[in-house]
C-alpha cells in the first residue's frame, strides 16, 4: 500500500503490509494549534499545516477505504475528514462513511491531567504505566488502559481488502506502543508520539499483528 507520512518508518511499513487483509490504521491526529491559555485542549483544531498534511496522507492512499473511527474530540474527526477529502475517488465510497466514535478512542482510566487536578503530570503518568508503578497511578495498570483501546479498534471491521482509519490522541497511541512494544518515554516524554504517527494492525482481536516504528509483533490472546 502506498502511504505518505512525514515519518519514514510508516511509509516503509505501508509498502510491506499484506495485500488481502483488512488493515487498521490507528494514528494520532494531525498538527493542531498550540496549548490553550485556559487549559482546555478539547477546543484545539488543526492548523492549516495540519489540514494540508491530512489531505496529503489521503491523496497517497491506494487501498480501498472501509470504515472510519475517531475520538469524539473535534480535531480527531477533522483529521479523518481531511484525510478522506484527499483520497482519490476510485478508493473511497462516493458518500463518506459515518465516523464511528468509541470511548476507547478518547477515554482514559487514570488521571494524567496534573497534580492540581488530583492526578499525575502528563509524562509522569505514562512513565508510571510503563514501569508498573500502580501505587502512583492509584491502581491503574497499563493493561487497564490498553485493553479498551484494542477492544475498540477490533470492534471496527470492514472487508478483507480494505483500510479502516481510526484517529485518536497521542495518549492512546503511546499506551498501545507501550503495551505492545515496551515503549519507554521517561519523565520528560522522550520518544513521544508525533503528529499523525500511529500503528498498523491486521488480524483478529485474539490473534493479530501490529507494527510500530518498524517493529512487527504477533499477539495472541493479548489482554483478552
Amino acid at each position: 500500500m502506498n502511504y505518505y507520512s512525514p515519518l519514514d518508518d510508516m511509509v516503509a511499513t505501508a509498502k510491506n503490509l499484506p495485500e488481502n487483509e483488512n488493515i487498521k490504521l490507528f494514528l494520532r491526529h494531525s498538527i493542531r494549534y498550540d496549548n490553550p491559555p485556559d487549559g482546555d485542549y478539547s477546543k484545539l483544531l488543526l492548523t492549516p499545516e495540519g489540514i494540508e498534511l491530512a489531505n496529503k496522507i489521503g491523496a497517497s492512499i491506494d487501498k480501498k477505504i472501509g470504515l472510519l473511527g475517531a475520538s469524539k474530540v473535534e480535531r480527531c474527526q477533522q483529521t479523518i475528514r481531511e484525510i478522506y477529502k484527499g483520497i482519490q475517488p476510485q478508493f473511497k465510497p462516493e458518500k463518506m462513511p459515518q465516523i464511528i466514535v468509541k470511548k476507547g478512542f478518547y477515554q482514559l482510566a487514570g488521571n494524567p491531567f496534573g497534580r492540581v487536578n488530583g492526578g499525575l503530570d502528563w509524562f509522569e503518568y505514562f512513565h508510571c504505566l510503563q514501569t508498573g508503578d500502580t501505587k502512583s497511578t492509584k491502581g491503574i495498570s497499563l493493561e487497564m488502559e490498553a485493553k479498551p483501546v484494542l477492544d475498540a479498534i477490533f470492534d471496527i471491521n470492514s472487508d478483507a481488502d480494505k483500510l479502516d482509519i481510526i484517529c485518536s490522541h497521542d495518549s492512546h497511541v503511546i499506551i498501545l506502543a507501550s503495551a505492545l512494544f515496551d515503549l519507554k518515554t521517561g519523565l520528560q516524554g522522550d520518544n513521544w508520539c508525533r503528529y499523525t504517527e500511529g500503528l498498523f494492525f491486521w488480524g483478529k482481536r485474539d490473534d493479530f499483528y501490529a507494527v510500530w516504528r518498524g517493529q512487527k509483533g504477533h499477539f495472541k490472546n493479548f489482554y483478552c
